[in-house]
């Protein structure tokens, strides 16, 4: 199967919170692509070919479900997965946001386990679903890192 490459977005109105999670990225060997609101979120699936998408509940100019739509609104063959990071307070609620569309939820004060666990699963939800996610930088170098959360 051919692979062709695609790039990690992190989506946070907080500046801290998202070079947090780019620096956690980083360690694990992806070069994540960061916006701060879904306007800018909207301008960027035209301009590159986004696979893993974390992100906020709230962002600037809405929500986790406009972030979904305006990644969805790509003329890619797949859309990206969305991932949020929130604390949710039930499993009712983590069912409504996945019913929503989201591809899973990590905690807010997400770890680099986490993220790595997420980056995981899209590459194998694409290899099972015939998708043809690959990461920009090689996910073997993801294993070879797992002890970056240490």
């Amino acid at each position: 199967m051919e692979n062709s490459p695609w790039e990690v977005l992190v989506v946070s109105s907080s500046m801290e919170n998202r070079q947090n999670v780019a620096d956690m990225l980083k360690r694990l060997g992806v070069d994540p692509v960061c916006v701060a609101s879904v306007d800018q979120c909207r301008q960027l699936p035209r301009h590159c070919d986004i696979g893993l998408v974390f992100c906020d509940r709230e962002v600037s100019g809405g929500d986790y479900r406009d972030v979904l739509s305006a990644v969805g609104a790509s003329p890619l063959v797949h859309s990206p997965k969305v991932v949020m990071m929130a604390d949710l307070d039930s499993a009712e609620e983590y069912q409504v946001v996945r019913r929503h569309g989201l591809f899973d939820v990590i905690s807010a004060q997400c770890r680099p386990t986490d993220l790595e666990w997420m980056l995981i699963q899209a590459k194998r939800y694409a290899r099972h679903t015939g998708g043809t996610l690959e990461p920009t930088r090689k996910l073997s170098q993801l294993w070879r890192a797992a002890g970056a959360g240490k």
